[in-house]
């Protein structure tokens, strides 16, 4: 299959999450490629609360679709349902005197945002600050949840290079949780301001965990995937951008206060390219005008071939084109080079590298 007819493919699920009227138009054959992206790109659920909030729109959708919507609703809410006991199991066990912030689909889910209906979390992100890591983290540890198995230089790598430490699992327990002091790793191009992200936290009634500012709760989504990320499949995160700045800003004084944020943050670049794709891919009504200084014309070329490559999903049966391979291969580079200086890059790649090789040869026996 062509390039373009993945990307028309992957378009016109676009189109149907910005503008769910447009299923009294799918033909059946339409609908078996459009529920296939979805659930690859783990959109079906949001797809499916879309379209069930309009019964207009409902009624336009073959039985045979309906239920795939059907069960993509009915798993979303038992994902929720597991992230809330792994909330609940977590709130028994930190210290009390401790402020821990939920992020990410956890927060969504906590405030009953728009933004988590249809999600399915996959793990629970808190933040506590770097001078409570270690007691929250010897908490867990008592508790009964255990880090994940990694070797000397990866725990390294996680406690002096990361923004959080190895993730964590109760056993049992189906989530996964990874501890956070900050919201993109302390050797990054580019360091949001962690004391006004921790003087902004906000309280949320009813819950025990806190939640970042609404324009932090934006901007974090934004660096999570345009300043960490390696961009493949990543569709979902651009979904969460859009419905958290339809959420949060309503008008053109909310628009300069997060740009004003983002300036505050360093973290300008990736906001223009957030609501570059944003307003291009899922008609985002961001305004004309922002104080925002975009990319070189290069780089804007460059990420719009990239982008699309690497994150519009694609049908399962069908292998990666060349285009996308050499394009993932770019988007993982693109990861490392903003994660880490050079220095550190080439030494990381280095401990990488001898690592593939000593394990090449017993993999090699093993199969023999």
């Amino acid at each position: 299959m062509s390039d373009q007819r993945l990307a028309a493919d992957a378009f016109q699920l676009l189109q149907l999450l910005r503008d769910p009227g447009r299923v009294r138009d799918l033909r059946l054959g339409e609908w078996d490629k459009l529920v296939r992206l979805a659930r690859r790109a783990r959109l079906l659920g949001v797809l499916a609360q879309r379209i069930q909030s309009r019964a207009e729109d409902l009624a336009a959708v073959p039985d045979c679709v309906r239920g795939h919507l059907d069960s993509a609703i009915v798993y979303s809410a038992h994902r929720v349902h597991l992230l809330r006991l792994e909330l609940a199991a977590l709130s028994r066990v930190l210290p009390a005197d401790v402020r821990v912030a939920v992020l990410k689909g956890g927060a969504y889910i906590i405030q009953d945002l728009a933004t988590a209906r249809g999600r399915l979390p996959n793990d629970v992100d808190l933040l506590v600050s770097r001078d409570d890591l270690r007691r929250s983290e010897a908490a867990l540890l008592a508790a009964g949840w255990e880090a994940q198995a990694v070797d000397d230089y990866a725990d390294r790598y996680y406690r002096e290079w990361s923004h959080e430490l190895p993730p964590m699992r109760f056993p049992g327990h189906p989530m996964e949780v990874d501890l956070h002091h900050t919201i993109s790793p302390v050797t990054g191009r580019l360091q949001p301001d962690r004391a006004l992200l921790f003087a902004d936290l906000q309280e949320v009634a009813g819950e025990r965990f806190l939640v970042l500012h609404p324009l932090d709760q934006i901007l974090h989504a934004v660096i999570h995937l345009f300043q960490d990320s390696e961009l493949v499949d990543n569709l979902r995160d651009l979904v969460d951008i859009d419905s958290l700045l339809r959420t949060y800003l309503r008008s053109a004084e909310d628009w300069l206060a997060l740009t004003r944020r983002a300036g505050r943050h360093g973290v300008e670049r990736p906001l223009w390219y957030a609501l570059h794709y944003c307003r291009k891919w899922l008609a985002t009504p961001v305004p004309d005008g922002l104080a925002l200084r975009p990319p070189p014309i290069a780089m804007v070329q460059l990420m719009d071939w990239l982008y699309p490559c690497c994150t519009l999903p694609r049908l399962a049966d069908q292998p990666p084109t060349i285009a996308r391979g050499i394009a993932e291969r770019l988007g993982r580079a693109r990861y490392q080079w903003l994660r880490m200086p050079p220095g550190l890059l080439l030494r990381h790649l280095g401990h990488k590298s001898v690592r593939a090789l000593r394990w090449r040869p017993a993999a090699q026996h093993r199969a023999e």
